[in-house]
This record gives structure tokens, C-alpha cells and sequence, in this order.
């Protein structure tokens, strides 16, 4: 983090202990298949196929997640995941919520435990903070039209009162 009153922050990402577990595990396996694959005197051409899908998936991992990084500007936060970027602006978030998933997210989220941002229609952004509070507290410094939902659920959460209320009246 470089710090609330800067227009630009960047947040570090948490990565939970898990993933490295699966990533070894993985290469453990992908590696396994080309030594089978090769010990195999009748496996023919599908030594290729399977060095080369193994190659493929060690190389498109790391250029698929590889920065991840969050940085919060004055108009947008902007995700970062490997070659993928992407971009929300402040003035399209309608609600904030602390989330816990075990569903993949759409952007490179390390951890279960993640901040959804959701838009007026329904785009939903979920990433995956170190400090989730403290990044909560930093979209809100730029989201002012965000509020604490007081609906007293298990679950914290932030939303546009201005927009409920529109929505009301229609």
C-alpha cells in the first residue's frame, strides 16, 4: 500500500497458503504424465502431445496470473492479471460486500476470501486483497456515494442509498 491520501494506491494481493499447494501438486502431476508417457514403449507420437500440452499449461498459467495487482485511482481501480486487465470506475459501483467463495473468481483472486464489487448491471468484480477492511475503507474514500448497508445481515456490506432510493420512486 502507499497510502490513503495518494491518488493512486496500489494494494497488495493475498494469496492464501493453499495455492501453493495445489500449483506443486499440479506440476507434480503434469510432469508424472510426460515421465509415463515416455517410459510407455507403445505410446508413440503422444509423447508430443503430452510435453506440449504440459509446456502450454506452464506457460499460460504464469501469463494469465502474473502481476496480479490491484491499483486504486482517483476514477477507477484497475486489476491487473498477468496479460488480462481490467477496469472499474467508482462512479459504477452500486455495492461493495465482503465475500467468502470457493468458486473461481473472474479475475486472479488467490484467497476464498474476497470484496465483490458489483455494478448498476449487474457486473460483479471480486478480488482479493491482503487487507480486505483497509481496501474496503480506500474504495469508499473514492465511492463516496457508497454506504454501510444497515440491514443487520452476517455479512458486511456497502451500497448506493441514492440509488436504492430512485429506485424506489420508479
Amino acid at each position: 500500500m502507499d497510502g490513503g491520501a495518494d491518488t493512486v494506491v496500489n494494494w497488495p494481493v493475498h494469496v492464501d497458503r493453499w495455492v501453493f499447494g495445489v500449483l506443486a501438486a499440479s506440476l507434480v502431476v503434469m510432469v508424472a504424465a510426460v515421465v509415463a508417457v515416455a517410459l510407455d514403449p507403445d505410446a508413440g507420437g503422444a509423447l508430443w502431445w503430452v510435453a506440449l500440452s504440459t509446456v502450454a499449461i506452464l506457460a499460460l498459467v504464469p501469463l494469465l496470473t502474473l502481476p496480479t495487482r490491484y491499483e486504486l485511482t482517483l476514477e477507477e481501480l484497475r486489476v491487473r492479471s498477468g496479460l488480462l486487465r481490467t477496469r472499474l470506475a467508482w462512479a459504477d459501483v452500486v455495492r461493495v460486500e465482503l465475500t467468502f467463495s470457493l468458486v473461481s473468481s473472474t479475475t486472479a483472486a488467490w484467497t476464498f476470501q474476497r470484496v465483490a464489487l458489483v455494478t448498476e448491471g449487474g457486473r460483479v468484480l471480486e478480488v482479493g486483497p491482503r487487507d480486505r477492511l483497509g481496501f474496503v475503507a480506500e474504495v469508499l474514500a473514492r465511492a463516496p456515494q457508497l454506504v454501510e448497508d444497515a440491514s443487520g445481515g452476517s455479512q458486511r456490506a456497502w451500497h448506493d442509498s441514492a440509488r436504492d432510493r430512485r429506485r424506489r420512486r420508479a
